[in-house]
């Protein structure tokens, strides 16, 4: 029910509406409306409660104005569980009457767009929704399984084909496998749900971004991503992506702006905050990009990747006792994260401290032995260690994989150390980056 008044709610031009990652992350926290609207920069806070009994379903809600603690609306509802949909749509519409009349503006009537008819299909879609979100390899696996599961129950149902798109897309950099299975599935997936339905600004942004991080098509993923965000400029996934996608082109002055923009939209989402600081060190500044990376680590302390990425901000800020810090705070979590490892290694080294991370090589020699190991870390490590025959050799074979850390070669600062290299080049101009 929260999930579908956020999206009705949002389509409606004037408002601005605090996104569900942001909602959720204070559900059962914040008491007071006053504190959850400065939480949330919005000036009225929507409350209620669902209650089931048999098919039967009682809805409660109220609208406040957070300034005042004033109380503007509130208003029961009962209704046959088959019925969810219609009373969502009347809650939608009853909440923008009210704030036509509070606010003395006109605001246009709540589109009434689902996606599938049927209540089943839409939990599963927002189960696996919130299980990617977590940005884990259990909670992408759970989203798989939701999604294809709500594919089960309605099988023209395109926000879920976009979703399982997503999960395929993002399990083949959680596993660290080859990429190919994956990405063709999410391609397939992607196209499926366009074909469903074209309005949809996920199934474009699922295909805008394997178009991007696999196919290198750099024209194509443009104008998916373009058309995504033409269709929700509120989706901050999209706009977190593209920013990724302008920096890979060398647009580092329009993707910061949009990384930005999507931490507005989203601004309870670690994954988001995190990419911002990533793409502030890829821009060369380094000092922001540790203080946007300590507020993600404070979201969520337990975040592999956010000490991963804050521990690369710190080593650009030049602070390498703190960087080694954070990288080994990251693999206390994740002790054989490769590309935490190869990271750890290359401030050893900037610290004077080569043994150790030599030794760092014979663990990767150890894992390569029993599994799958990235060649994109394989090069990190070689770079790291100063030996560029080795990087230039696994960056050849990350190439024949589609790894897509190589998409970054024009403004991914691991690669400095090898860019005067006519090697280096050669690689530019095969991937179509000059």
């Amino acid at each position: 029910m929260t999930e579908e008044l956020i999206n009705a709610l949002a389509q409606v031009p004037g408002l601005t509406v605090a996104s569900r990652s942001s909602s959720f992350a204070l559900k059962g926290r914040v008491a007071d409306v006053r504190q959850a609207g400065q939480l949330l920069g919005v000036s009225s806070i929507l409350e209620g409660s669902v209650r089931k009994a048999g098919a039967r379903l009682r809805v409660t809600a109220q609208l406040t104005d957070v300034t005042h603690g004033r109380l503007l609306w509130s208003e029961r509802y009962d209704a046959d569980d088959r019925d969810v949909f219609a009373l969502q749509d009347r809650l939608a519409g009853a909440i923008v009457d009210r704030l036509r009349t509070e606010l003395s503006v006109g605001l246009r009537d709540p589109e009434r767009h689902h996606g599938t008819a049927s209540v089943v299909a839409y939990n599963l879609y927002l189960k696996g929704r919130y299980a990617w979100n977590q940005r884990t390899a259990d909670g992408v696996a759970s989203a798989i399984r939701y999604f294809e599961q709500a594919i089960a129950v309605d099988p023209n149902y395109a926000l879920a084909y976009a979703g399982l798109a997503d999960g395929y897309a993002m399990h083949v950099d959680y596993r660290a496998a080859p990429v190919a299975e994956g990405m063709a599935k999410a391609r397939t997936l992607a196209e499926r749900a366009i074909a469903i339905d074209e309005g949809v600004a996920e199934a474009h942004t699922s295909l805008a971004w394997v178009t991007f991080i696999h196919d290198w098509d750099w024209p194509r993923a443009g104008r998916e991503f373009r058309r995504a965000i033409e269709l929700n400029p509120r989706y901050a996934t999209a706009r977190q992506w593209n920013a990724w996608y302008l920096a890979a082109m060398g647009r580092l002055a329009e993707a910061l702006p949009e990384a930005s923009r999507a931490v507005e939209l989203d601004p309870a989402s670690v994954s988001i905050h995190r990419g911002l600081g990533w793409l502030q060190i890829v821009a060369r500044q380094g000092a922001q990009a540790v203080r946007t990376l300590e507020r993600a680590l404070v979201m969520n302390p337990e975040a592999f990747e956010t000490y991963v990425t804050l521990g690369l901000a710190r080593e650009a800020d030049g602070r390498f006792a703190e960087a080694e810090a954070a990288f080994r705070e990251a693999l206390l979590l994740a002790p054989e994260e490769t590309h935490a490892l190869a990271a750890l290694a290359r401030v050893l080294c900037l610290q004077g401290r080569r043994p150790e991370a030599e030794a760092i090589a014979g663990r990767f020699a150890e894992f390569k032995a029993r599994r799958y190991v990235s060649p994109s870390d394989q090069a990190k490590l070689a770079l790291a260690l100063g030996d560029h025959d080795a990087a230039f050799q696994a960056l050849e074979v990350a190439r024949q994989e589609r790894r897509g850390w190589l998409v970054y070669l024009k403004v991914e600062p691991l690669f400095d150390p090898i860019r005067a290299d006519p090697r280096f080049a050669d690689l530019v101009r095969v991937m179509r980056l000059e």
